[in-house]
């Protein structure tokens, strides 16, 4: 029987035509699941399905019978946010956070330069950080082209690698690859700096960062990063949960799955690359880092539940800090170490919901 004294956790879906009614259905499945078993029942709801005059959604809850089911639910106790497109559902997030009986698990980080910016505020993380531009003009990414070798610019909203390019220019060779706002993989070469410019003015339909190019690549060529998965835990308490190598295609600009790239185990893939010294370097930065961030980022940007941290390794064995996500995806630890950490990494924001849920009856 399920004990309905702890409330519901509602997860905020995004709508989706591709993946109706919404996306990452095995993982809400599973957190529906688990909740019956711990006695917080858990529904998925979208932004277009709540009546804030009856304080009722429409959700959907995965039974034990392993079917989705479609009916009203009073409003969440709880709100696990997963939802993209953002600005379009701007005035059902603020009228859910505006509602006191309502507890958000964590809020959702804005844009890369608001965070880069929240970030380079701790003196010891801004040293793991690139120089980071808002792309106001050509002229930012002239001057970052007369100061580097080559540049990357990137959306500042977008996610899995889409709209980034890498932009060379020097001796003789102008050219810019990366993959499209299609997600396509393309390359141009251009007579001279000018002709490049003047084609970049016209990529420019959203807000992009612009930051020197890092070779985070082994020497064959393949692009890689490591996922760290930070998470709070049933305590409240900041946990490293899961860490995943993401690798690319070769002479690829991005790592991301979705775009070709495989997951590997982190210490079998950087042992190839880098000597023991290096090694201890390397994961020592990481753990400076893991430590570090979370608690500040929180301190400065409100409630987290969790992190999928980017790091890259330069060639030299360099730790450089790229990017910190507040959705964070857990494909890549269910590819590696025969899912060892995914239990885990899917299981974490019940786990501390029930701890909210404690709190809230001064348990």
């Amino acid at each position: 029987m399920i004990k309905k004294t702890l409330g519901y956790l509602g997860i905020l879906a995004t709508p989706s035509t591709k993946y109706h009614p919404f996306p990452e259905k095995p993982f809400y499945a599973y957190l529906c699941q688990a909740g019956i078993r711990i006695g917080l029942p858990v529904y998925v709801f979208l932004p277009t399905q709540i009546n804030f005059v009856t304080r009722t959604v429409i959700g959907y809850q995965y039974t034990k019978q392993k079917k989705w089911i479609k009916r009203r639910f009073p409003f969440p106790t709880f709100v696990y946010d997963r939802l993209s497109n953002r600005k379009k559902y701007e005035t059902q997030i603020r009228k859910l956070k505006n509602d006191p009986s309502i507890t958000f698990l964590g809020h959702v980080l804005g844009d890369k330069l608001k965070n880069h910016n929240l970030l380079i505020q701790h003196a010891g993380l801004a040293a793991y950080m690139p120089e980071t531009e808002l792309v106001t003009s050509l002229q930012v990414i002239k001057n970052m082209l007369d100061k580097y070798d080559a540049v990357v610019i990137k959306p500042m909203r977008n996610s899995l690698g889409i709209g980034v390019m890498k932009i060379t220019s020097k001796q003789g060779s102008h050219r810019v690859e990366g993959r499209d706002f299609k997600n396509k993989i393309f390359y141009r070469k251009f007579s001279n700096r000018t002709a490049l410019l003047l084609w970049l003015r016209n990529q420019f339909s959203v807000k992009m960062i612009a930051q020197p190019y890092l070779e985070l690549s082994t020497p064959e060529g393949i692009p890689f990063d490591i996922r760290v998965l930070v998470q709070k835990n049933g305590q409240g308490e900041w946990v490293e949960t899961g860490r995943a190598i993401r690798a690319g295609v070769v002479n690829g600009l991005t790592s991301n799955l979705c775009g070709g790239g495989k997951a590997h185990s982190c210490k079998p893939f950087l042992n190839k690359y880098f000597t023991e010294e290096q090694l201890q370097k390397i994961y020592s930065d990481i753990e400076y880092i893991v430590k570090e961030l979370p608690p500040f980022l929180e301190s400065k940007h409100g409630r987290l539940v969790e992190l999928g941290i980017d790091i890259g390794v330069d060639r030299g064995g360099k730790v450089w800090l790229i990017e910190v996500n507040s959705k964070p995806g857990r494909a890549s630890f269910r590819r590696i170490e025969n899912s060892t950490y995914y239990r885990d990494v899917r299981l974490n924001p019940l786990r501390y919901t029930h701890y909210l849920a404690q709190l809230r009856k001064g348990r």
